[in-house]
Protein backbone atom coordinates (compact mmCIF):
# COMPACT_ATOMS: atom_id res chain seq x y z
CA UNK A 1 0.00 0.00 0.00
CA UNK A 2 1.43 3.92 -1.04
CA UNK A 3 1.46 6.00 2.06
CA UNK A 4 1.54 9.48 0.53
CA UNK A 5 3.46 11.59 3.22
CA UNK A 6 4.65 15.33 2.93
CA UNK A 7 6.62 17.53 5.88
CA UNK A 8 7.40 20.64 7.19
CA UNK A 9 10.88 21.51 8.17
CA UNK A 10 12.87 24.81 9.22
CA UNK A 11 14.84 25.75 6.25
CA UNK A 12 15.68 24.39 2.96
CA UNK A 13 18.96 25.00 4.41
CA UNK A 14 21.19 24.33 6.73
CA UNK A 15 22.51 27.82 7.34
CA UNK A 16 21.58 28.00 10.96
CA UNK A 17 21.89 24.54 12.20
CA UNK A 18 20.40 21.04 10.99
CA UNK A 19 17.17 21.33 8.99
CA UNK A 20 14.73 20.32 11.76
CA UNK A 21 11.28 18.59 11.39
CA UNK A 22 8.34 20.35 12.29
CA UNK A 23 5.25 18.31 10.89
CA UNK A 24 4.81 15.71 9.25
CA UNK A 25 1.48 13.81 7.51
CA UNK A 26 0.64 10.17 6.09
CA UNK A 27 -2.11 9.61 3.95
CA UNK A 28 -2.60 6.07 2.94
CA UNK A 29 -4.32 4.56 -0.41
CA UNK A 30 -7.12 3.48 1.84
CA UNK A 31 -7.85 6.91 3.45
CA UNK A 32 -6.21 6.24 6.63
CA UNK A 33 -4.27 9.55 7.88
CA UNK A 34 -2.44 10.50 10.72
CA UNK A 35 -0.63 13.74 11.61
CA UNK A 36 1.69 15.06 14.11
CA UNK A 37 3.60 18.36 14.75
CA UNK A 38 6.58 17.95 17.12
CA UNK A 39 6.64 20.19 20.27
CA UNK A 40 10.84 19.58 21.01
CA UNK A 41 12.36 19.69 17.81
CA UNK A 42 12.99 23.22 16.55
CA UNK A 43 12.89 26.80 17.86
CA UNK A 44 11.56 29.84 16.07
CA UNK A 45 15.22 31.02 15.57
CA UNK A 46 15.90 27.61 13.61
CA UNK A 47 13.19 29.04 10.66
CA UNK A 48 13.57 30.88 7.15
CA UNK A 49 11.34 33.47 7.00
CA UNK A 50 8.84 31.44 4.73
CA UNK A 51 8.56 28.76 7.50
CA UNK A 52 7.56 31.65 9.64
CA UNK A 53 5.19 33.31 7.82
CA UNK A 54 3.61 30.15 5.41
CA UNK A 55 3.78 27.14 7.87
CA UNK A 56 3.92 28.13 11.70
CA UNK A 57 0.88 29.92 11.59
CA UNK A 58 -1.43 27.20 10.75
CA UNK A 59 -0.20 24.57 13.28
CA UNK A 60 -2.08 23.36 16.38
CA UNK A 61 0.00 21.98 19.23
CA UNK A 62 -2.80 22.00 21.35
CA UNK A 63 -4.77 19.85 19.10
CA UNK A 64 -1.87 17.68 16.94
CA UNK A 65 1.81 18.32 18.89
CA UNK A 66 3.83 15.15 19.73
CA UNK A 67 7.39 15.31 21.25
CA UNK A 68 9.59 13.36 19.37
CA UNK A 69 9.18 10.23 21.10
CA UNK A 70 5.51 10.24 21.17
CA UNK A 71 5.46 11.20 16.96
CA UNK A 72 7.79 8.26 16.86
CA UNK A 73 6.25 5.69 18.97
CA UNK A 74 2.37 6.34 17.04
CA UNK A 75 4.02 6.66 13.59
CA UNK A 76 4.89 3.07 13.95
CA UNK A 77 1.90 2.15 15.75
CA UNK A 78 -0.15 3.98 13.01
CA UNK A 79 1.83 2.06 9.69
CA UNK A 80 1.55 -1.31 11.71
CA UNK A 81 -2.15 -1.17 12.03
CA UNK A 82 -2.57 -0.71 8.18
CA UNK A 83 -1.72 -4.42 8.00
CA UNK A 84 0.43 -4.76 5.16
CA UNK A 85 3.48 -3.96 3.80
CA UNK A 86 3.69 0.14 2.97
CA UNK A 87 5.77 2.76 0.83
CA UNK A 88 6.17 5.85 1.58
CA UNK A 89 5.60 8.39 -1.51
CA UNK A 90 7.13 11.95 -1.78
CA UNK A 91 7.40 14.42 -4.04
CA UNK A 92 10.94 15.48 -1.97
CA UNK A 93 11.59 12.10 -0.62
CA UNK A 94 15.53 13.91 0.05
CA UNK A 95 13.59 15.90 2.67
CA UNK A 96 9.94 14.25 3.33
CA UNK A 97 11.22 10.68 3.81
CA UNK A 98 15.34 11.34 4.89
CA UNK A 99 13.52 13.55 7.73
CA UNK A 100 11.25 10.66 8.96
CA UNK A 101 14.06 8.25 8.93
CA UNK A 102 16.28 10.14 10.63
CA UNK A 103 13.46 10.72 13.36
CA UNK A 104 13.01 6.97 13.46
CA UNK A 105 17.13 6.20 13.74
CA UNK A 106 17.14 8.51 16.96
CA UNK A 107 14.18 7.27 18.73
CA UNK A 108 15.54 4.01 17.88
CA UNK A 109 11.68 3.19 16.50
CA UNK A 110 11.73 0.45 13.22
CA UNK A 111 8.53 0.31 11.38
CA UNK A 112 8.40 -3.47 10.66
CA UNK A 113 5.77 -2.99 7.47
CA UNK A 114 7.39 -0.56 5.45
CA UNK A 115 9.53 -0.51 2.68
CA UNK A 116 13.14 0.91 2.44
CA UNK A 117 13.20 2.91 -0.30
CA UNK A 118 10.50 5.36 -0.86
CA UNK A 119 8.94 6.00 -4.03
CA UNK A 120 9.40 9.66 -5.75
CA UNK A 121 6.93 11.30 -7.89
CA UNK A 122 7.51 14.74 -9.79
CA UNK A 123 5.09 17.45 -8.37
CA UNK A 124 5.87 19.23 -12.00
CA UNK A 125 4.25 16.53 -13.47
CA UNK A 126 0.57 16.75 -11.34
CA UNK A 127 1.20 20.56 -10.26
CA UNK A 128 -2.54 21.25 -12.24
CA UNK A 129 -4.28 18.46 -10.45
CA UNK A 130 -2.98 19.63 -7.07
CA UNK A 131 -3.72 23.34 -7.56
CA UNK A 132 -7.23 22.27 -8.60
CA UNK A 133 -7.52 20.33 -5.31
CA UNK A 134 -6.42 23.52 -3.48
CA UNK A 135 -9.20 25.35 -5.80
CA UNK A 136 -11.84 23.10 -4.72
CA UNK A 137 -11.15 22.68 -1.57
CA UNK A 138 -10.72 26.55 -0.17
CA UNK A 139 -9.81 25.70 3.83
CA UNK A 140 -7.15 23.72 3.09
CA UNK A 141 -3.76 25.36 3.43
CA UNK A 142 -0.73 25.01 0.96
CA UNK A 143 2.79 24.14 2.78
CA UNK A 144 0.21 22.74 5.62
CA UNK A 145 1.94 19.07 5.81
CA UNK A 146 -1.29 17.45 6.42
CA UNK A 147 -3.32 19.46 3.22
CA UNK A 148 -0.27 18.51 0.94
CA UNK A 149 -0.50 14.90 1.58
CA UNK A 150 -4.00 15.05 1.37
CA UNK A 151 -3.62 16.65 -2.00
CA UNK A 152 -1.17 14.05 -3.31
CA UNK A 153 -3.09 11.43 -2.49
CA UNK A 154 -6.38 13.06 -4.28
CA UNK A 155 -4.37 13.18 -7.36
CA UNK A 156 -3.01 9.59 -7.30
CA UNK A 157 -6.33 7.97 -6.51
CA UNK A 158 -7.28 8.54 -9.90
CA UNK A 159 -3.80 7.39 -10.96
CA UNK A 160 -1.32 4.84 -10.57
CA UNK A 161 2.37 5.89 -9.32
Amino acid sequence: MIVYIDTEFTDLHDDNGPIRLISAAFVAENGQEFYFELTDSYQEIDCSEFVLENVLPYLDHSKFGLTTVEAALKLKAWCESLGERIQFASDAPLYDYELIKVMLVNQNVTIENLDKKAQYFTAVLIEHKVEKYFQENLNANRHHALCDARAFASVFAKVSL
